[in-house]
């Protein structure tokens, strides 16, 4: 009777796997997240040829257990946010989901409905079951077969397609290729990608910020797309990232041509492309007109219309936080006069300029007073973190946080693409050709930890709404 138990608890651990697992599939490809996986898969299959039939179930699996937002939220976050009343055991597995083990193993015994794992990588071993019986399967002791594993209580299940590997050579080499992926995504190599990409603009351009007509666009980021891909070759191995690319993999790489612009910039006349040491590549529309409403002494009569120019930068959310934040640190007084012009409210401060952006950008139920986030933000953060230079001159103090580092919008071997965020290029570069003055380390340590509370805030912000 025991043993009988004992197989019934595993039958419905696994019947509440399989279903939580077509949920997950059901919400990305027609959920909320469809949008977002049908351009990450179509970025996945421009850049190269398919290898086999099976690359779109690889797909899937990989966005489903390996993507992550801007601010780091999973799918399975994304799926929990939409499903709050989701059942405790339901949430508690999905949350263990967001740390599979993508790996490849050697088989150390097979059973009748379970068989263990040693993983080549740690040589720790994991015992999965499964609902088919294994005497029926190809899976033999002794073999190395490369999988992910989802834990499920005390032990594991498959996730997606497991592949057999020839001999322990093969798995081994296999086992390199994952960590080389592993090493590109991880939050310090796209830390260092967008810096390249910044690096390259400058060496390409010959400026931090290039303003052109928007019906330009399209040109100059294709443009500059190719230079990084097939053309900037790396100092020390003289090998372009396409180069690097086909060694690597094995296969050509497919530059992507660049999607037309979001209808919010080709409606307008001028778009600035700017460089960012923590955003990467960011596209502004109207930058040097919204630059000149903090610039001039009257506003009304210099730059027509800036009111609504103004608010379209503070509401929209894809106009990041940093348009406002280089211009609070070359004018705070002036951006702080400004806004509370704007708002009708004459004791406003810079000090709460990112609770205001966050109040517009991100709206929360709850949260419907400027004034609440303005609470929330002095609680958590402590107005400690300043965005401004340090300088050693005379200069009126002014604070403010900033908005937490993006780490992408997806991972993939093939992932080609230059756009706003999207980071790229070789391992390292030559000494740009024009860089904007370096900050000190201690502004840009005081920066990056801003940027940390405001991520804080904006999880906080979150989590209220979803009570």
């Amino acid at each position: 009777m025991p043993s009988r138990s004992k197989a019934g608890d595993a039958r419905s651990e696994l019947d509440r796997s399989e279903r939580l697992k077509r949920e997950l599939a059901e919400f990305v490809t027609k959920g909320p997240l469809k949008e977002i996986f049908q351009t990450q898969q179509r970025i996945y299959f421009e850049l190269s040829d398919p290898a086999d039939e099976h690359e779109a179930e690889n797909m899937l699996d990989w966005f489903l257990f390996d993507w992550f937002d801007d601010t780091g939220e999973t799918v399975m976050g994304h799926f929990l946010a939409s499903n709050p009343d989701i059942d405790g055991v339901d949430c508690e597995i999905l949350r263990s989901w967001e740390d599979s083990i993508n790996s490849v193993f050697e088989l150390t015994s097979v059973g009748k409905n379970s068989l263990k794992l040693k993983d080549l990588d740690s040589e720790d071993t994991f015992e999965v079951i499964t609902s088919v019986s294994l005497d029926r399967t190809p899976f033999k002791r002794g073999q190395y077969v490369a999988a992910r594993l989802l834990s499920l209580n005390e032990r594991f299940i498959f996730s997606g397609l497991q592949f057999i590997m020839a001999d322990r050579e093969s798995a081994l080499e296999a086992l390199q290729m994952r960590q080389a992926l592993e090493e590109l995504d991880s939050p310090e190599a796209l830390d260092k990608a967008r810096q390249e990409q910044c690096n390259a603009f400058c060496e390409y351009f010959g400026c931090t910020e290039l303003s052109i007509p928007s019906r330009e666009l399209n040109h100059k980021l294709q443009e500059f797309q190719d230079y990084i891909f097939t053309k900037r070759r790396d100092p020390e191995t003289g090998m372009t990232a396409a180069d690097m690319f086909q060694e690597k993999f094995g296969r050509e790489l497919k530059v992507a041509e660049m999607p037309p612009p979001p209808e919010s910039i080709r409606s307008v006349g001028e778009v600035t492309i700017l460089c960012d040491e923590f955003e990467g590549l960011v596209l502004l529309p109207d930058y040097n007109r919204f630059k000149r409403v903090f610039e001039a002494a009257r506003p009304d009569r210099e730059v027509p219309d800036w009111q609504a120019l103004v608010w379209n930068y503070i509401e929209n959310p894809d106009i990041p936080i940093v348009a406002f934040e280089r211009l609070a640190e070359k004018h705070p007084q002036q951006v702080e006069k400004v806004l509370r012009t704007l708002l009708k409210e004459k004791d406003f401060s810079i000090e709460h300029l990112y609770a205001l952006l966050l109040h517009y950008k991100e709206p929360v139920e709850g949260f419907d007073d400027l004034k609440d986030d303005q609470r929330l933000w002095d609680a958590f953060s402590g107005n400690g973190n300043s965005f401004i230079d340090p300088d050693p001159k005379p200069r009126a103090s002014s604070k403010g946080k900033a908005k937490p580092k993006a780490k992408a919008t997806g991972k993939s071997e093939r992932s080609a693409s230059v756009g706003a965020g999207r980071a790229g290029g070789s391992k390292k570069s030559a000494k740009p050709k024009a860089v904007a003055k370096p900050r000190s380390k201690a502004a840009a340590g005081a920066k990056s930890s801003a940027r940390k509370s405001a991520r804080a805030v904006s999880s906080k912000r979150t989590s209220a709404k979803k009570r």
